[in-house]
């Protein structure tokens, strides 16, 4: 097969039969990169000014080296050194010179007084934003989680990510707190939003298993790839945004055969009951009640009886589980209505006739 319209080279067969493997990767919009870039940045900002009520000691250190290292060129740091924290001192060579620690109050002004650029509305990725909110009604809370989860996810380097990942979380006590300094939104506002059932996981925008605690605030902003393609698409309505965010993609990662995911693994990731319904699907087997069960607690947080699950056993596969639950929420969220236990129940009982 080849585009000879367009000069392109004959595409392998094995490609033709697998059409979502694509022998080229698009190259990004550089409005969208631009965009990504002023935001990520004024996230650091926003992290190195409060880094100090976050964390303290090493983990201090550590994060506020990397937002150093980024904001070098604007802080007229001539000579970056790579932190070294993560490294033992034994794996130094003996000559290597300790870095001076960083003061907590001169680099908290230092980090304040910079002055960055707007990011630039006009790009898709702040337009599809703004639809997704209204469209499904989010709250500021929900935009900004979804703002920072993608800006975590797709900067290059990943210096968000890694700074994030210096904030640990003992408990959702911690994870709230956290995000409400980041997001500058009320502690009440950020719980109302995590509160069970998650409706940005539900709806697969972010991935974070609200049912455990995250170790660090990395882990409580991980974009699925479904946000990143939604918000990166150039959608030529609204309505074509909300078909694209319905569309049927890959199963979780850890389901596609080619990843090869052993059993010890998922018992390790998952739950027990959850991990159980994964093992189910990658052998074949048809889901029983409480793989169902376990899997509606993993999309949703709800306690969903087995006894309720039964009639559903044999009749619907993971993934099908998981895109009805994102229709349900996807919809009810459009029509600015709360879901319940019955309305989902009902969509999952529609699925399996």
């Amino acid at each position: 097969m080849t585009d000879t319209s367009s000069g392109g080279a004959a595409v392998p067969e094995a490609l033709v039969a697998a059409p979502l493997v694509l022998p080229f990767t698009v190259p990004e919009h550089p409005s969208n990169v631009a965009f990504r870039q002023a935001q990520a940045a004024r996230m650091l900002q926003t992290l190195g000014v409060n880094l100090h009520r976050l964390v303290d000691g090493d983990d201090f250190q550590r994060a506020a080296r990397h937002v150093q290292n980024f904001f070098a060129p604007e802080l007229g740091i001539a000579d970056v050194r790579i932190c070294s924290f993560d490294t033992p001192r034994f794996l130094l060579a003996a000559d290597h010179r300790a870095e001076p620690l960083i003061d907590p109050v001169l680099f908290t002004a230092e980090i304040a007084a910079l002055t960055l650029s707007e990011p630039d509305g006009e790009c898709a990725v702040a337009r599809n934003l703004a639809w997704l909110t209204e469209l499904l009604h989010l709250t500021p809370v929900e935009r900004k989680l979804l703002l920072w989860a993608y800006c975590a996810e797709t900067q290059y380097p990943a210096v968000l990510n890694r700074v994030l990942g210096c904030v640990p979380c003992e408990n959702w006590a911690d994870v709230i707190e956290a995000l409400s300094i980041l997001l500058e939104e009320p502690v009440i506002a950020v719980a109302e939003c995590l509160v069970l059932p998650c409706r940005l996981q539900a709806m697969r925008l972010i991935l974070t298993e609200t049912q455990r605690v995250p170790s660090s605030l990395s882990q409580c902003l991980e974009a699925s790839d479904t946000l990143i393609e939604v918000l990166e698409t150039v959608h030529r309505s609204k309505n074509a945004l909300i078909f694209d965010l319905l569309e049927p993609r890959l199963p979780h990662w850890s389901l596609q055969p080619q990843n090869d995911v052993p059993d010890a693994a998922l018992l390790e990731w998952f739950e027990q009951p959850v991990a159980d319904a994964f093992i189910a699907s990658l052998s074949g087997r048809p889901l029983t009640a409480a793989n169902i069960s376990a899997a509606i607690t993993w999309l949703t947080g709800w306690q969903v009886p087995d006894a309720q699950c039964e009639p559903l056993a044999g009749h619907l596969p993971l993934d099908v589980i998981e895109r009805t639950v994102q229709r349900c929420f996807v919809e009810h969220g459009q029509r600015n209505e709360p879901v319940t236990v019955l309305a989902l129940m009902q969509a999952l009982y529609a699925a399996a006739s």
